[in-house]
């Protein structure tokens, strides 16, 4: 039996993209309808300023997003891969941050204004682990600040 957590096969599986070449495997910044999203997203929460994180940032795209509208961006995975792709692709912005964290075991020690998810909530494989994602994330968000999920293919729903 293999004891390597289940969701670092997603460590595997970037590592043989950018091996094969790829230069992206997730989202992009130029991503119309995201970009939209997250701007309008941005604006009705007046979050211009404010600190947002996103859990399973990938490879950063919702945070160049983010940090352009002028938000205070932190992401996280669980993917060293994908986090370094991500520190690269936010190199520049300096108000933007991301660290290597298991969202269903680990919870962040600070308190943002909103949350992000952008398809990693559906990625979680037992009610058990989506549980305690959820319950992590709430955790992290300061009083009454909102969370999106965008484009979660058995979720739609934003938590405010």
């Amino acid at each position: 039996m293999h004891n390597e957590p289940y969701y670092l096969a997603y460590e595997k599986r970037y590592r043989a993209v950018y091996s094969a070449g790829v230069e992206r495997w997730g989202h992009s910044p130029d991503d119309k309808v995201l970009f939209d999203t997250l701007k309008r997203w941005v604006e009705e929460n007046s979050l211009a300023g404010k600190r947002v994180i996103e859990y399973a940032c990938g490879e950063g795209a919702c945070g160049v997003i983010l940090s352009d509208l002028g938000c205070i961006y932190h992401g996280v995975d669980i993917s060293p891969s994908a986090v370094e792709k991500s520190r690269q692709t936010l190199d520049g912005f300096p108000n933007a941050t991301v660290d290597v964290m298991d969202m269903v075991k680990e919870r962040t020690n600070d308190k943002y204004d909103a949350a992000l998810d952008c398809m990693g909530l559906h990625m979680l494989i037992t009610d058990s682990d989506r549980s305690r994602y959820l319950k992590n994330a709430y955790d992290s968000l300061h009083e009454g600040a909102p969370m999106l999920f965008f484009r979660e293919s058995c979720f739609l729903f934003i938590l405010k």
